[in-house]
Order: structure tokens, then C-alpha cells, then sequence
């Protein structure tokens, strides 16, 4: 069954089930001792399941949208569209709760987790049942959708059409759930289990420090452990090579850095110096090893799961 611990803070490695060491050591590799946890409401970019995805967030959304839906002026204007009398009071104001709460629930479900309890703690929550990319249920949430549209007006919910959508949704999340139990079956408890957009279908990551790599492998519910066995150097770096220390230890103070480590289930480094600067590339083993091989979609896939940096002991940049 899946694992329901908390992810690991930003300035330890990720895993599927909540457990420290996954992405190298103490510190993941070329990570500095002391990695702040980033600040998700300063970032210079949109977080996705970022300080929106949270506990006292939902509170808030939840009140300031009711508080706006059971306004007169707007009660007015929706007419036909809702059919209740809404109210503001502490029923309803729970009853909006729980509807987030239940977003937040399926979003924890899925592969990477929430950081639910932000701002006290950065540190993200996941099941690892559900691949982003689930594509039986998007064709069934996208089906739902069309038939929604087709009744508006009256924006009807058909009973056989909700009863057909639970019904994928609870064979999906048997079958997840059994595969990722067969999965967790053929390793110890150093390997961390991911879910892949095959739906029968695992990637498992070894964090192999003594050898300064990260294994891939992939896990079939039907046919067990497949021969598409990857390896990546966790540091692709030439050692005691000058200057690079100081230009990583400019690259790791940069927000967009702080975030892809916390977003990252590993991470590893390629570096290589050019012209008095070094380019520094953090990468996902697994996103590369789940994505990777998708033809037109590689190179999506690479500017999801890494990150380009030009750096010297002055400052560094996103490339």
C-alpha cells in the first residue's frame, strides 16, 4: 500500500514515500550544508501546487468566494446557474471547506504532493499513486466536462454519467494501487517508487552514492521488472576543477534553483566551464527517464525536469 509520510523538506532529496535519501546524501549532490527552504509566495514565476495548495489558503479562498456567491448583487446575476439560496455562515463556509479540501486531498494523491501545512513547513505531502499524467482519467474528466456543456444551460450533473466517471476513477486507483504495491515488492527500502503516464506502469530510483549515481529502472504489472535500466551520474562534473565551487555556491542562492530542487524528486548536475563561466544544468532522473524517449515531446520534457544556470564566483543567471 502506498505511504502516506510527509515528503521531505527542500534541503533533503525527495521521495515517493516521504523518506530522506533519495537524491544523494544529507545534502543532495553539489548542494550546499544550509539549502533555505524557498519562499513560494516570492517566487518570480506561478508555483503550481505551490502556497495556493494549502490548508490556511483553502480557508481563505473558501470564505472570500462565499462571502462573494451569497452577495445579493451576484445572486442575482446567476440566476439559473444555482439553484440554492447560499448563505454566508458556518455551515456552508464548511461545506466550501471541504470541497477544497477534497481538491487538495486528490492533489496529494498524485505524484509530487502539496506543501499542505506552508507556511509553517515547506515540506510537500504525496501519496505517489497518481502519475500527472493519467490519461484514462483525463479522458473521463474531459468526457464529464463535454457532457456538461452539452446540457447548459441547465448545467445538469447526469447520475449515470457521475456513476460512470467514479467507476473509472476507483478501477484506476486499484490498479495504481495494486501495481505500485507489486513494485515496492521487488525492492528494499533504499529504492523510491514513482508512478509513469502508463498506467500499468513504475519507475523506480536507487540513490547509489557510493557510486555517485542515480539507477533507473522500470516496474510492469504484467510483466514485472522491464530491461530498460537507466544510470546518471549524480555530480558529471570534472573534480577539484577551479572556481566551480564558488560558481555553484552562487547557483544554489538563486530562487529558480531552490525551487526546481524542491519540485525535483532527485537531482543531479552537469557542469562544464565556457568562457570563464560555468554552465551548470540541474536535472530529474526520473522525469528524464519517464519523458525522455517521448520523440516531440523530449524536449518538453527536458525544460520540465531541468534547469540551465551560467554561473562564476560573482553571480549567476538563468539560462
Amino acid at each position: 500500500m502506498a505511504s502516506l509520510s510527509p515528503g521531505p523538506l527542500p534541503e533533503a532529496p525527495k521521495g515517493a514515500s516521504g523518506h530522506p535519501g533519495t537524491g544523494g546524501s544529507s545534502t543532495r549532490p553539489g548542494c550546499p550544508d544550509s539549502l533555505d527552504q524557498p519562499d513560494l509566495s516570492h517566487l518570480p514565476s506561478p508555483v503550481h501546487r505551490g502556497f495556493t495548495h494549502t490548508f490556511l489558503f483553502g480557508f481563505f479562498l473558501a470564505a472570500i468566494l462565499l462571502f462573494l456567491v451569497s452577495r445579493d448583487p451576484v445572486k442575482a446575476r446567476s440566476r439559473g446557474l444555482v439553484t440554492e439560496e447560499l448563505q454566508f455562515s458556518p455551515l456552508t463556509l464548511a461545506y466550501a471547506y471541504a470541497g477544497l479540501i477534497s481538491h487538495l486531498f486528490l492533489d496529494f494523491l498524485t505524484s509530487g504532493g502539496v506543501p499542505l501545512f506552508y507556511p509553517l513547513t515547506a515540506a510537500r505531502y504525496s501519496a505517489e499513486i497518481f502519475s500527472p499524467i493519467e490519461v484514462a482519467i483525463m479522458i473521463a474528466a474531459l468526457l464529464f466536462m463535454a457532457k456538461l456543456f452539452h446540457d447548459r444551460p441547465e448545467m445538469k450533473i447526469d447520475k449515470k454519467v457521475s456513476a460512470a466517471f467514479l467507476i473509472i476513477l476507483l478501477l484506476v486507483s486499484g490498479i495504481r494501487l495494486e501495481g505500485k504495491e507489486a513494485a515496492n515488492g521487488f525492492h528494499d527500502e533504499s529504492f523510491e517508487v514513482y508512478p509513469d503516464s502508463n498506467l500499468f506502469q513504475w519507475t523506480i530510483l536507487k540513490n547509489d552514492s557510493d557510486n555517485n549515481r542515480f539507477l533507473i529502472s522500470k516496474f510492469n504489472l504484467f510483466a514485472g521488472l522491464l530491461p530498460d535500466n537507466r544510470s546518471y551520474p549524480q555530480q558529471n562534473i570534472i573534480p577539484h576543477k577551479k572556481g566551480f565551487e564558488s560558481a555553484l555556491d552562487s547557483a544554489e542562492s538563486l530562487p529558480q534553483v531552490k525551487l526546481f530542487r524542491w519540485k525535483s524528486r532527485a537531482v543531479a548536475i552537469n557542469a562544464s566551464e565556457s568562457e570563464g563561466h560555468w554552465i551548470i544544468e540541474y536535472y530529474d532522473p526520473v522525469i528524464m527517464a519517464q519523458y525522455g524517449s517521448w520523440g516531440p515531446l523530449s524536449a518538453a520534457a527536458r525544460g520540465l525536469g531541468s534547469i540551465r544556470i551560467r554561473a562564476d564566483e560573482n553571480g549567476a543567471e538563468v539560462i
